[in-house]
């Protein structure tokens, strides 16, 4: 009876991993990056580096403090769990060096203002992504 148990939680649980999906970061449909390495990706969101292959500065949109998303995001990008990337940027913000990126409330919204501000970069989870903005970096987990 507890191996049947055992079995069934197993298959569980390789279910709901099946079940998510790609993260990808968007850009506008015009943007002038045309690819990014992970590294950068993660450069920009620990801001480490507000602009790439001499772009214009930024703007690197966030999905909310402690979503779900946020932390499959972090731990695919760079495996920083969500506790590690949240104490990074209060220590940053505390000492007056940089601000996170600009939360918003879903990937709705990260879609929107992507495709409405040519500078901005995003991440969505693969099904959200539009033609009103182009991926530049898929995140498998």
């Amino acid at each position: 009876m507890r191996s049947r148990l055992l079995a069934l939680l197993l298959i569980i649980s390789c279910l709901s991993q099946a079940a998510r999906a790609d993260i990808v970061v968007v850009v506008h449909p015009e943007s002038p990056l045309r690819q990014l390495s992970q590294q950068e990706v993660s450069d920009l969101y620990l801001g480490r580096i507000r602009s790439i292959q001499g772009s214009e500065r930024l703007l690197v949109l966030d999905q909310p403090r402690d979503s779900e998303l946020r932390s499959r995001f972090f731990l695919a990008l760079n495996g920083m769990s969500l506790r590690s990337v949240n104490a990074y940027w209060a220590r940053l913000q505390f000492s007056g060096v940089s601000q996170p990126p600009l939360p918003l409330p879903d990937s709705q919204a990260v879609i929107k203002l992507v495709h409405h501000n040519r500078l901005a970069i995003g991440y969505v989870e693969a099904p959200a992504v539009t033609g009103d903005v182009r991926p530049l970096l898929t995140l498998k987990e």
